[in-house]
């Protein structure tokens, strides 16, 4: 009883192995890229650029910032995109994830005497 099943398993594997289909690999968004969407007229591309800028932010930054690191606590993600974007204008390409972090560790850098978060 096992042998017909293993016999079919296998079957169906070699079968969806042989199957031409797409492959989708991730590649990493450049900086480059990311300023070109967030420079965007389209909606659409525009709307990627504050969407990936506002995920890699909240996961980088939220709930508690690193010490060191005072963003507003009513930071838009509108002015969040052109704190990143004027960033991007004025480095070299990098991973558009650095590019977020290197933005807002320059931008919002705690006033001297400031409470830190802990």
């Amino acid at each position: 009883m096992v042998a017909p099943r293993l016999h079919r398993f296998a079957f169906a594997t070699a079968l969806l192995a042989a199957v031409p289909g797409p492959r989708f690999a991730w590649t990493q968004m450049t900086g480059q890229e990311l300023a070109a969407a967030c420079h965007a007229s389209d909606p659409a591309k525009r709307a990627t650029c504050l969407g990936y800028i506002t995920a890699i932010y909240d996961l980088q930054f939220q709930p508690m910032p690193p010490p060191g690191i005072c963003p507003p606590a009513n930071l838009a993600p509108e002015l969040l995109a052109e704190v990143v974007t004027a960033y991007l204008d004025t480095h070299d390409d990098a991973p558009a994830v650095t590019a977020i972090g290197q933005s807002v560790v320059r931008f919002f850098p705690c006033a001297t005497g400031a409470p830190q978060h802990k």
